[in-house]
């Protein structure tokens, strides 16, 4: 009967643009579960990598639930559990199998399933999507829990394909979106109703923000209903009035829809050009992100409890970050693969680091490089690199996924 009315109550909630459904979580199969929460940029990931671990040999099924970043960090924080979201926003998502749906792909939306009684699901990873030091309502990280910071993110202004507008700079930025009502005077975004954020705790907003001299609670753009990527997406794509529009977005969110939207190329404080986060406006290699010419990116901490020796305490949370990470490589599960496929940038693959949202870039060299097996998978990809199955052709430098790179 609880479930029945859980169904009808979401069904009046959502209308028809969720799928109810009255099955608890945990009772979906026989494999493995592991309950994510992460930022709604990450969604593509979880469900890339989710399909191929709950189809593999040793399979684990992967139930997830978007939230903001500083949201769901505070939820591990305090160690609350994953519960049903009836508000239509945010509902409990799961990747079947090909067994249970043939036809599914994580290109499609993932089935919804209901949280467990007692109070929820136990949350075994969270992923969000920019700096926790960005998080100013966190309390006191428990010692059991580790923080580490996984592939990167960037960030930016996306406009409708009828908007003249090509770039933006940083001070554009800050006088458009840090003044109330039509004030900020940053032709032509000069209409805060078109001027569409997100929430103060969510990545998008925290690291757009810290790029344009602003904190996200100072953004005065208009949040949609639910606070979500995909509304933003949306009221931008379709807006009646294409000029002023403006919005806040994941690249990787845009690059599965780059056919609703333009990107901005975005002008950093103190430089003297615009850049996409591409090398250019239709590629996918983010080169000026890995080299540090676009700077609104923030890494991606993965947050999970551990046990003495820093590993997570549930092995496979373990087995999935070290797969994202590319520590490992199962038969037929290669996570760096997905992360790629995703529109991130593993660490990898990156030239520049830095400290904290907003904070200055300086150099980087991963000390297991694989900017050239980057540079080959990514859409359009291709790489000058020498292809290797051992070290010999490649001098100075090693083989590495079968490209010599410099160390």
């Amino acid at each position: 009967m609880r479930a029945k009315i859980l169904v009808a109550l979401t069904i009046v909630t959502l209308g028809a643009t969720q799928e109810a459904s009255a099955a608890p979580c945990s009772t979906l199969g026989a494999q493995p579960v592991v309950y994510i929460e992460n930022g709604d940029t990450q969604e593509g990931l979880v469900k890339r990598l989710g399909f191929r671990l709950v189809n593999s040999a040793t399979p684990i099924r992967l139930v997830y639930k978007n939230l903001p970043t500083c949201t769901l960090g505070a939820d591990l924080y305090n160690g609350n559990n994953m519960v049903t979201d009836l508000t239509g926003a945010r509902p409990i998502r799961y990747i079947p199998s090909l067994t249970e749906d043939a036809a599914w792909n994580p290109n499609l939306p993932a089935p919804t399933c209901e949280a467990d009684d007692p109070g929820g699901n136990e949350i075994g990873l969270g992923i969000g999507a920019t700096y926790l030091s960005s998080c100013t309502a966190l309390p006191a990280k428990p010692a059991d829990l580790a923080v580490v910071n996984g592939p990167v993110q960037a960030y930016g202004f996306i406009v409708p394909f009828g908007s003249s507008q090509v770039a933006i700079t940083a001070e554009e930025g800050y006088f458009a979106w840090g003044f109330a009502g039509n004030t900020g005077m940053a032709t032509p975004w000069i209409d805060q109703a078109l001027r569409f954020s997100r929430g103060a705790t969510a990545s998008t907003a925290l690291t757009n923000a810290a790029n344009i001299g602003l904190r996200a609670n100072q953004l005065k753009g208009t949040i949609p209903t639910n606070n979500t990527s995909t509304e933003v997406l949306n009221l931008v794509a379709t807006s009646i009035n294409p000029e002023p529009t403006i919005g806040l977005m994941g690249v990787d969110v845009y690059d599965s829809n780059r056919n609703q939207v333009k990107f901005l190329a975005f002008k950093a404080f103190g430089q003297k050009f615009a850049y996409f986060p591409d090398k250019t406006s239709t590629s996918f290699d983010k080169q000026n992100v890995r080299d540090g010419h676009y700077v609104p990116w923030s890494p991606t901490p993965y947050i999970t409890r551990v046990d003495g020796t820093g590993k997570a305490t549930d092995p496979n949370v373990q087995r999935i970050i070290d797969l994202v990470f590319g520590h490992r490589v199962d038969p037929d599960v290669n996570g760096l693969d997905q992360v790629i496929a995703s529109g991130l940038v593993p660490e990898c693959a990156m030239k520049v680091k830095r400290g904290f949202d907003g904070d200055v870039l300086s150099l980087y060299a991963d000390p297991e490089p694989c900017t050239c097996y980057f540079e080959a998978k990514v859409p359009q990809g291709s790489t000058k690199c020498t292809p290797c199955t051992d070290d010999t052709p490649c001098g100075s430098g090693k083989c590495r996924r079968n490209f010599c790179e410099v160390r």
